[in-house]
């Protein structure tokens, strides 16, 4: 067995003084229920637990986990002494690491993050405890956000729970729409393109609303804004169901924004919302900045990417993405991170107590909010923090969320590998026959989900 890659930072918190394990440690339990006085919690301390974080240790995270750790042996003195090496692996090792310590357990962690959309998979592998006593019984189930939840279940069984989401909106103006005489953000998809014409018309040269071909995450929401569904799954096998109605009325809106209702431009074609596949900038994105695009579709975190001389900044605001027919809003993937229990963990008891922890209500919205990202809570979606111009349209937009099948195991090669719907949007805009290139790509996808192969 090859020895586990060497994270990019090790970051050790806790106390220097560890416990001693004694022979009926909590290593033959399972996690405790929650409730459980936290005197009472553990029937032996662990020395140490190690948790691994997905990502650079930059500052503000170290900052955070500090903290938590501080917090968790002030509500659990049972682990005062158990110190907690926080252990910071790169993205672009989290697979490797991950197998590795599925292989042999060695060097495996005892809690993980986990990137939401690998949560299924991870767990299907056995590599996740089932903590579904914890979960059902854990006094802050109720407040989740229903569809990140259901990421964490497999079979009826969980094996993970939601930690914090980013969803995308619509970018606008506010002063543009007031000047354009729109009194509201749009509800419905007739509203948006009707909206999308009219900031056309008062401002002459610009483009009302991007869509870019390479963009699958905006196009889910239009499919599923009309009640579609991109494939679904049954037992171990997927279908996919692009070739439904609703499904083929979502792909028909979005393509037409840019064939029939001609508010996005031929430049998008082709093109993610950051411009030519692997770029950051040079697409839609520095568009709305600069103010040659009315209205732009991205999550919160895209002003990272917008460039120095944007302009109007004051103005922007966002509202979530319309369905067909209003008024709720379509629903939009949640890309994020979901805390699990590593299944060779010898001390659940305190891995579900610390969890616990990070995942409060309090804690995951003081986290998830510094990256400009949601907590997994319905009711911290209202908070002061994401009561701004800007964040209260993705706010709204996070209260209803879908991931499935972008948590499939051969979803990253579908949709980032052969890029099926893609190629179909780009195919579609570039005029070839609806029914027949929907069925073509429909057929790809479902080869691709089962098989991992288009054919």
């Amino acid at each position: 067995m090859g020895l586990r890659k060497i994270p990019a930072a090790v970051v050790t918190l806790g106390a220097a003084a560890a416990l001693t394990i004694t022979g009926c440690s909590s290593s033959s339990s399972t996690p405790s229920s929650a409730g459980s006085s936290p005197a009472s919690s553990s029937s032996s301390a662990p020395a140490e637990l190690t948790v691994w974080r997905l990502g650079a240790s930059v500052p503000s995270e170290v900052t955070w986990m500090t903290g938590i750790i501080s917090q968790f042996h002030k509500d659990y003195p049972a682990y005062a002494k158990t110190k907690i090496n926080v252990v910071w692996i790169p993205w672009t090792d989290v697979t490797s690491d991950w197998t590795t310590a599925e292989a042999g357990g060695k060097n495996a962690p005892d809690i993980t993050e986990l990137g939401n959309t690998e949560t299924p998979g991870e767990a299907t592998a056995g590599a996740l405890m089932n903590i579904t006593t914890e979960v059902n019984s854990w006094s802050n189930k109720p407040g989740l956000i229903a569809g990140e939840l259901a990421n964490d279940q497999q079979n009826g069984s969980y094996y993970a729970v939601p930690f914090f989401g980013g969803v995308r909106g619509v970018w606008y103006r506010t002063d543009q729409f007031k000047a354009a005489g729109i009194t509201s953000p749009p509800t419905t998809w007739a509203q948006l393109t009707a909206d999308a014409q009219a900031l056309m018309k008062k401002y002459p040269g610009t483009y009302g609303l991007g869509a870019p071909s390479n963009d699958t995450d905006a196009v889910a929401s239009f499919i599923w804004g009309a009640g579609g569904q991109i494939a679904t799954e049954s037992g171990s096998t997927w279908t996919a169901d692009l070739t439904s109605a609703a499904s083929e009325a979502g792909i028909k809106y979005y393509v037409d924004l840019y064939t029939q209702a001609h508010v996005s431009p031929a430049k998008y074609v082709g093109e993610t919302e950051l411009g030519n596949i692997g770029a950051t900038a040079g697409g839609a994105n520095e568009d709305f900045a600069l103010g040659k695009l009315d209205m732009y579709i991205d999550g919160p975190w895209a002003s990272g990417n917008m460039p120095a001389n944007a302009v109007d900044k004051g103005a922007w605001a966002s509202f979530p993405i319309p369905s067909e027919n209003g008024p709720t809003p379509a629903p939009v993937f949640a890309g994020g991170s979901d805390l699990g229990i590593w299944s060779t963990s010898k001390y659940p008891t305190a891995d579900w107590d610390l969890i616990q922890v990070m995942d409060s209500p309090t804690n995951s919205t003081t986290f998830a909010s510094g990256l400009g990202f949601f907590p997994p809570y319905t009711a911290q979606l209202s908070a002061q923090v994401y009561s701004s111009q800007l964040m209260t349209g993705f706010a709204k937009a996070a209260a209803n969320t879908q991931i499935s099948p972008l948590n499939a195991k051969n979803w990253a090669t579908a949709d980032s590998t052969d890029y099926v719907i893609p190629t179909m949007i780009k195919a579609l805009m570039q005029g070839a026959p609806f029914q027949a290139t929907v069925a073509k790509y429909n057929t790809e996808l479902q080869n691709v989900l089962n098989t991992g192969s288009e054919s």
